[in-house]
């Protein structure tokens, strides 16, 4: 479904931040970086309030709590899915357990907002779409860019035909390290790699502009430490309505921001 507010993406019957009526009481479930900026922004914002956090240790759990002012701090995920004062719960974990814990959270009858990567792949997105679908509950992949106000103004010039037939999208993303390898970014555990937590830019951008794709070829320089499982070549596929669409993502070796 999309959201009337933001004209971002989701799936459910229902939409938080929509005009159907649904609060802006938010759990936040993880306490890393990407968790921190989120409810930065979010603490500003005059219709949503935080009221609770979960973390795996409690301790985290608290210091996340008394760094935004947030009321309640949770040392499980079970417990933040079972409050019934939150509306929607934002799912800030590594991608690798987003299956897991967005689905504790709509089997709970929270709706849920997940951080991108959605999932590690198909049959994970799959299985968590048909829960929101089966308990009526909200469900997005929160992917900024989709929300990006110049974003939403080049796709509505598109819409609009005021650039012509779009037909080229060519989009990179990459990122400096050096990363270690237990960084989220290379560790296979944790779902690593460029595809994606990088790859998922590149693609989403083309998506929106050119729609779903007929056929889809890739090619990828895999990583030493990429499972053998992950060791196989692509099909070629053929030209379908991206003719010529060029997406890419990368982790490079490079100097450190600072």
């Amino acid at each position: 479904m999309l959201s009337a507010r933001t004209g971002c993406r989701g799936s459910g019957e229902r939409g938080w931040g929509s005009d159907d009526g649904a609060e802006g009481a938010l759990g936040v479930l993880a306490t890393g970086g990407i968790a921190a900026a989120f409810t930065a922004e979010l603490v500003d914002l005059p219709d949503a309030e935080v009221v609770a956090v979960a973390s795996r240790t409690e301790a985290s759990a608290k210091a996340f709590a008394e760094r935004f002012g947030i009321e309640r701090a949770y040392g499980d995920w079970d417990a933040l899915a079972s409050d019934a004062d939150i509306d929607v719960v934002y799912v800030a974990t590594p991608h690798a357990a987003h299956r897991t814990a967005a689905g504790l959270c709509l089997e709970a009858g929270r709706n849920v907002l997940v951080e991108k990567a959605f999932t590690l792949n198909s049959r994970e997105a799959t299985e968590l779409v048909a829960l929101a679908a089966e308990r009526g509950s909200f469900l997005m992949e929160a992917m900024w860019m989709y929300c990006n106000p110049l974003v939403r103004r080049l796709k509505a010039l598109v819409d609009d035909g005021a650039v012509g037939e779009v037909r080229t999208v060519q989009a990179d993303f990459g990122l400096a390290g050096p990363f270690p390898p237990s960084h989220r970014l290379r560790d296979p555990a944790q779902g690593g790699g460029a595809l994606l937590d990088l790859g998922v830019y590149p693609v989403s951008f083309a998506h929106l502009l050119l729609g779903e794709p007929d056929d889809i070829k890739a090619s990828a320089v895999l990583s030493p430490r990429a499972p053998t499982s992950r060791r196989r070549p692509c099909s070629p596929g053929t030209a379908g309505r991206w003719p010529r669409c060029t997406a890419r993502s990368s982790v490079v070796r490079g100097p450190r921001r600072r």
